[in-house]
C-alpha cells in the first residue's frame, strides 16, 4: 500500500492490511493509560471521598490547591473518556478482522467476558477503583451499535451523556427536599467524620489480609450503586469512539488542517469549561450540594471537549511520526505505543505498584504525602511503565496479561516470543 492511498483506505481496509495504522490507536492509549493514573493515584493514596472532596481531610495548602487544580483542568475524566473512546474503536476494528460475522461475535462476548472475570479479580484483591468491569460489560451491551451509521452513533452518544447531565440535576434539586436522617446521611459521605476517615486509614495501613473487609465492601458498593451511571457515561463515549474510528479521525487520515483547528478550538474549551466548575467547588471549599452535582456539570462536558483536543494533539503527532520517525513525533510515538499495546498489563501493574507505595502491606505511605508528592510517585510509575513497555516488547509480541486474555478468548494457547 502506497502512503498516499493509506490516507484514503477506509478503516476496514486500514485493519486488514498494514498493521503500522494501528500506531495511532496504541499511542493515544499508551498517553490515556498513563493519564489515567494521576487521578487513580489520589484514590489509592487517601480515603475514597478525597477522589471527590479534596477538602475531605482538612484545607489545602498552596501548592496542594494548585495541584487539585490542576489535575482537575487537565486530567479528570479526560483519559477515562480517551480510552473509552478507544475501547469503542476496539470494539469496531476487532469485529472487522474477522469475515465470518458468528465468529466475530463470539470472539467479541468471550473477550468481554474474560475482561470481567480480569476486573473483578483486580477490584476484589488489588483495588476497589476496577473499572474493567464496567468496560466489560458495556461492551457487551453495544456490541451490536457497530453496524449504525456514524450520525445514529453521535445522537446516542450525546443523549447518553444529556441522561447523566440530567442525573446530576435531579441530585441537585433532590437535596432540599431529602428527608432529614437521609440528608445527615448524605452529608457524613461527602464530610466523614474523623474517626470515620481514621478508621479507613487504619484499614489501609493493616496487612493485605486486614484490607479485605474494607476492600470488598467498597468494591461491592462501587460495582452496585455506581455501576448503571458509568455504564451509561462510559458507553455513550464508547459509541463516540465507534464513529470517530468509522470515520477515519482515529487513524490520523483526517487533514492536519482538520485536526489543528479541532485541537486549537476545543482543547482551550474543554479546559475552560471545566475551570469554570472547579474554581466553583475551590472557592465554597466543597459545599453541599452543588459542588458534587451541578458544580460537575462542568467537567463533565469539559472533559469530553478536552479529551477530543487530546486527540486531536496525537493523531497530530503521528502523522508527524509518519513523516519523520526520528523527530519529536517519532519519539512520542515510540515511548508511548508500546505501553498501548500493553494498556491492561500496564493498567493492573498501576494497582500493584500503588499498593506497594501507600498501603500497608508495602511501603505504608497511605494519607502520608501531600498531593505534590503523590504527583511525582506518578510520574517515577510513568517512566517505569515506558521504560519496561518498551524493553517487553522487544522481546514478547504481547503484554503478559494480554497473552492470557487473548489465548483464553481464542481459546488456545497463542504465539508469544516475537
Amino acid at each position: 500500500m502506497s502512503k498516499s492511498h493509506s490516507l484514503t483506505a477506509s478503516p476496514s481496509d486500514l485493519s486488514k492490511t498494514e498493521n503500522t495504522r494501528y500506531i495511532s490507536l496504541d499511542t493515544l492509549r499508551g498517553f490515556a493509560l498513563l493519564g489515567i493514573l494521576m487521578m487513580n493515584a489520589i484514590a489509592f493514596a487517601y480515603p475514597e471521598i478525597v477522589y471527590s472532596n479534596p477538602f475531605a481531610m482538612g484545607a489545602l495548602s498552596s501548592a496542594d490547591l494548585w495541584q487539585w487544580m490542576l489535575t482537575d483542568l487537565f486530567f479528570a475524566e479526560k483519559f477515562y473518556a480517551l480510552f473509552s473512546m478507544l475501547f469503542g474503536a476496539g470494539i469496531v476494528l476487532m469485529a472487522n478482522k474477522q469475515s465470518d460475522p458468528q465468529r466475530a461475535k463470539n470472539l467479541h462476548y468471550r473477550r468481554m467476558l474474560w475482561l470481567l472475570m480480569i476486573g473483578l479479580i483486580h477490584g476484589y484483591l488489588l483495588w476497589w477503583g476496577d473499572i474493567l468491569v464496567t468496560y466489560a460489560i458495556s461492551g457487551m451491551l453495544i456490541y451490536s451499535c457497530r453496524h449504525w451509521r456514524i450520525r445514529s452513533l453521535w445522537i446516542v452518544a450525546v443523549l447518553l451523556q444529556l441522561a447523566i447531565t440530567c442525573l446530576y440535576l435531579l441530585m441537585y434539586w433532590g437535596w432540599d427536599v431529602m428527608p432529614a436522617d437521609e440528608l445527615a446521611e448524605s452529608k457524613a459521605v461527602f464530610w466523614p467524620s474523623e474517626q470515620t476517615l481514621r478508621a479507613e486509614i487504619n484499614a489501609n495501613l493493616g496487612s493485605w489480609w486486614q484490607q479485605t473487609t474494607y476492600r470488598v465492601a467498597t468494591t461491592i458498593e462501587y460495582q452496585t450503586s455506581y455501576l448503571i451511571p458509568l455504564i451509561v457515561r462510559m458507553s455513550g463515549i464508547m459509541l463516540i469512539g465507534m464513529a470517530l474510528y468509522k470515520s477515519g479521525v482515529l487513524l490520523a487520515t483526517r487533514s492536519s488542517r482538520f485536526y489543528l483547528t479541532h485541537l486549537l478550538l476545543f482543547l482551550p474549551l474543554g479546559v475552560a469549561l471545566s475551570a469554570c466548575g472547579a474554581w466553583a467547588i475551590a472557592s465554597s471549599e466543597f459545599a453541599l450540594p452543588s459542588s458534587f452535582s451541578t458544580d460537575r456539570l462542568w467537567n463533565l462536558w469539559g472533559s469530553l471537549l478536552t479529551a477530543w483536543g487530546y486527540t486531536c494533539l496525537f493523531m497530530l503527532i503521528v502523522q508527524q511520526a509518519k513523516v519523520s520517525a526520528s523527530g519529536i513525533g517519532g519519539r512520542i510515538t515510540a515511548w508511548l505505543a508500546p505501553v498501548g499495546q500493553m494498556a491492561l498489563t500496564n493498567y493492573l501493574m498501576q494497582s500493584v505498584l500503588c499498593g506497594v507505595i501507600f498501603y500497608g502491606w508495602g511501603m505504608g505511605l497511605y494519607a502520608s504525602l501531600s498531593r505534590w508528592q503523590v504527583s511525582m510517585v506518578v510520574v517515577v510509575i510513568w517512566l517505569i511503565e515506558i521504560s519496561w513497555s518498551r524493553w517487553w516488547l522487544t522481546r514478547f509480541q504481547f503484554g503478559p496479561v494480554e497473552w492470557i486474555w487473548r489465548s483464553a478468548t481464542q481459546r488456545r494457547r497463542q504465539a508469544w516470543r516475537r
